[in-house]
């Protein structure tokens, strides 16, 4: 089986270095540095806070998208780890890089990325998935996973087979074939990403404060109204129900570091994506996660401030930059 990764970033390169070391043909689709940075490092080096640390080399590293179809013909999955306002513009780029029995994989956070191309991919076969866990972007080409999760796709003989090869190696991997409640599900829990790149604080140390704790519970609740409005289910990513996440957020510092023990069993240094892009300077996913909240309250006749703040505080930031 021959896999791309479309934007391979940290999460691109996390989920690379996984397959290549569950025995796949894995191309990177990445930046030039980002081959650059590979190349210096002897390999993609993926670690995580349980004591995982392993390099890998990919088979290929494509940074002339153009010459892909000829230099390396069709791939059979194609993971696709762009940022949501990336994606529509591919369409044309993935039909070159497929064969008809190929599987495209959208891996993006929140909501309305995947509606921007499914149309023009009519003809294609298309699953989603999703990352559960944070991947930051260290020094010397590693690539650190900071929080609990395995990579999550939807379910078909692709996937499957991908699945078996991965735990073989001791890699968790979850298949759903509903996979929409799960997008709906991690959507409540990505709500943090924004708040933790206003923080500026590590997640461990953000979610030991109340007042940032009380800022998440805000932000949830109206995706929870949301929810119910439009009647709307999600998957538990947590051993409590969702309904239960912004009680236990809310609770003073002792009660919640007595009954929320495994939120907070996390890398120290663990920070959200969107912090990550604020840092580099590049334009956030806001619009599909917490303008994601905002946009459906709006159609749903459900208030959202709370969101609705956020996305303004983003936007100022992305501003400043």
């Amino acid at each position: 089986m021959k896999i791309a990764i479309f934007g391979a970033g940290s999460t691109g390169c996390y989920l690379a270095g996984q397959l290549c070391l569950s025995g796949f043909d894995v191309s990177l689709i990445c930046r030039p540095a980002m081959k650059q940075t590979i190349l210096a490092n002897n390999g993609i080096t993926i670690s995580d806070y349980q004591g995982l640390l392993k390099t890998v080399m990919p088979q290929a590293m494509i940074t002339d998208i153009e010459q892909a179809p000829t230099a390396y013909a069709a791939f059979d999955v194609i993971f696709v780890t762009l940022k949501c306002h990336q994606v529509s513009s591919i369409a044309n780029t993935l039909i070159a890089i497929t064969h008809s029995n190929s599987r495209i994989i959208f891996m993006q956070n929140g909501l309305g990325s995947f509606e921007t191309i499914k149309d023009a991919l009519s003809h294609c076969h298309l699953l989603q998935g999703i990352t559960p866990f944070n991947v930051l972007q260290q020094a010397s080409g590693r690539f650190h996973k900071g929080t609990e999760g395995v990579f999550t796709f939807q379910q078909n003989n692709h996937t499957q087979t991908i699945q078996a090869a991965m735990q073989a190696q001791g890699f968790g991997c979850d298949l759903y074939q509903n996979i929409t409640p799960v997008i709906y599900g991690k959507l409540l829990l990505n709500l943090n990403n924004a708040l933790n790149a206003i923080a500026d604080l590590p997640i461990k140390q953000q979610l030991s404060q109340r007042a940032c704790r009380c800022q998440l519970a805000g932000a949830m609740k109206e995706w929870l109204a949301v929810c119910k409005a439009a009647d709307i289910k999600l998957h538990q990513f947590t051993k409590v129900k969702p309904q239960w996440l912004p009680v236990i957020l809310s609770l003073p510092d002792m009660l919640f570091n007595l009954l929320a023990k495994q939120m907070l069993d996390i890398d120290p240094q663990a920070r959200s994506s969107m912090w990550e892009d604020i840092q580099a300077k590049r334009k956030t996913e806001i619009e599909y996660i917490n303008g994601a909240v905002v946009r459906l309250g709006q159609q749903y006749g459900v208030k959202t401030p709370v969101n609705s703040a956020i996305v303004t505080s983003i936007h100022q930031l992305e501003q400043s930059i």
